[in-house]
């Protein structure tokens, strides 16, 4: 076999092929490249923006925190206000045995009834149904006024609420004009 003669004109068109078919393949290539880019840049700036956005909700939930840190006292004495229907009878029966020890009362007896559920209140559909439970206090007798109205002065300040919803008094037989003679105080516990 002869060997083909590389001549200067087959050189010259197998460069130039050459030469095309590169310049080809780096348009090629460079159309990829940018695409490639374009989404890269894209996903970038989501990402971006996406921290962004967390790092604004984590600010706010840090500031959020520290709000409710700041009043965990109020939050405390919200949640206070109302007794839990499963442990009323004893936490009542403790807060009426200290005031009534405060105010130099005696009380012989109590008597619980059962609670009945308030009346539901506009847009509160999801809140808790809440009642009011009635305990009766009987009182040893006589007992002086001041004693009395600082007895039921404890009792409307008190954390659960409670009030005094009924009390009978009568009048001490002559002699002891700063006594009054009572039998039962009907105080109303509000329970969830």
């Amino acid at each position: 076999m002869k060997n083909p003669k590389m001549t200067a004109s087959k050189l010259r068109a197998i460069l130039s092929a050459t030469v095309i078919v590169l310049l080809v393949l780096s348009a090629v290539g460079f159309y990829f490249g940018q695409n490639w880019l374009r989404t890269m840049a894209t996903s970038v700036s989501q990402t971006v923006a996406d921290s962004k956005a967390s790092g604004g909700d984590v600010t706010s939930l840090k500031k959020i925190q520290a709000d409710l840190l700041a009043r965990q006292g109020i939050v405390d004495k919200a949640g206070s206000i109302m007794s839990s229907s499963q442990n009323y009878q004893t936490k009542v029966i403790e807060d009426l045995a200290k005031y009534a020890a405060e105010a130099n009362i005696i009380i012989s007896n109590y008597s619980f009834a059962a609670p009945t559920a308030a009346a539901p209140t506009t847009g509160a559909a999801a809140a808790p149904a809440t009642g009011a439970t009635s305990v009766t206090v009987t009182l040893t007798s006589p007992i002086t006024y001041t004693k009395l109205l600082k007895f039921m002065s404890a009792i409307e300040s008190n954390l659960p609420k409670m009030q005094v919803s009924s009390i009978n008094l009568g009048r001490v037989a002559a002699g002891a004009s700063d006594s009054v003679k009572t039998e039962q105080l009907t105080v109303e516990v509000y329970t969830q």
